[in-house]
């Protein structure tokens, strides 16, 4: 446990030049000044679906592997599958905290915390074993959007906390970015509402490194994120296999095994053995019923 006085030259640059800046911020980790400099705040929805999950997965994962430091909350949800894809990707990572350093919140992400001490840092403007209230969310915001460089807001409801997050970001003169969602998901609200206001639409990791000066970055990541699904629909012979006339039908949308049955004029037991194969083979996935394209 350590503690960095405002004052002090260790205090991150980005986030004492806000308002309001915390007089101390504590930590929990292995303090190296480098974690600050390329920092990117990844935020969305605490209810996220599975194309947030993509999204993060696809996305947020190549970014720290190109070498951004991803800062979220470390609540469930977008959040924590930030904070996961950094440290799956090697990458390093930042959680504030909505309460003290030690209290950790929700406490069945004990063993995500765990990661992120061992390689990154938790921080809070809070002492070590404050529980902090639904009060301190908001204050953690303008931690997360003040130690970044730039915001991407993944999903967002009507009174997402993200929004929040954005606005503050905004307000500091960073960069937001966001990607287009389904018009029919209540997650969609809070990103449509982003682009409208000019944030910059997201498709790929290098929309995020181009658009923005991150410095000694690894910039790699300038294929689609769809390269491997266009790598299969690029294989004609394979389109032509029921596995493969299955997997072009989810790419268009999640379907249930019901779903494809009637599509396809299928039993059920055609199409769940298939859909097997397919997720044996690492080309789609299932979650709660439905199948997805990875």
């Amino acid at each position: 446990m350590g503690e960095l006085i405002k004052t002090s030259q260790e205090y991150p640059r980005l986030l004492r030049s806000i308002k309001d800046a915390p007089k101390v911020l504590y930590y929990a980790g292995e303090y190296n000044p480098a974690i600050f400099f390329n920092t990117l705040a990844v935020v969305g929805s605490r209810a996220v679906t599975a194309y947030g999950e993509w999204v993060v997965t696809n996305i947020v994962k190549e970014l720290a592997r190109a070498g951004l430091t991803i800062v979220s909350g470390f609540m469930y949800g977008v959040d924590a599958l930030a904070h996961k894809a950094a440290l799956d990707a090697a990458g390093k990572t930042i959680a504030v905290m909505a309460g003290g350093v030690s209290h950790i919140f929700p406490s069945y992400q004990e063993d995500l915390y765990n990661r992120i001490v061992a390689t990154g840092l938790v921080v809070s403007e809070f002492n070590e074993t404050c529980m902090g209230g639904g009060w301190s969310f908001v204050r953690r915001n303008r931690i997360v959007a003040g130690l970044s460089k730039a915001v991407f807001v993944v999903e967002a409801g009507e009174s997402s906390g993200s929004l929040i997050t954005a606005g503050i970001a905004k307000a500091c003169g960073r960069k937001l970015f966001t990607v287009p969602s389904n018009l029919n998901s209540l997650n969609s609200f809070g990103t449509t509402k982003l682009l409208k206001a000019g944030a910059t639409l997201v498709s790929e990791p290098g929309d995020i490194l181009n658009a923005y000066p991150f410095s000694n970055i690894t910039n790699n990541s300038r294929v689609s994120t769809v390269s491997s699904v266009n790598k299969r629909l690029l294989n004609a012979d394979w389109l032509g296999t029921f596995p493969g006339r299955v997997y072009k039908k989810l790419c268009l949308e999640p379907q249930t095994a019901d779903d494809l049955a009637r599509y396809f004029e299928k039993t059920i037991t055609e199409v769940l053995t298939t859909a097997t194969e397919l997720v044996m083979g690492g080309d789609i996935h299932e979650k709660e019923g439905k199948y997805y394209v990875n």
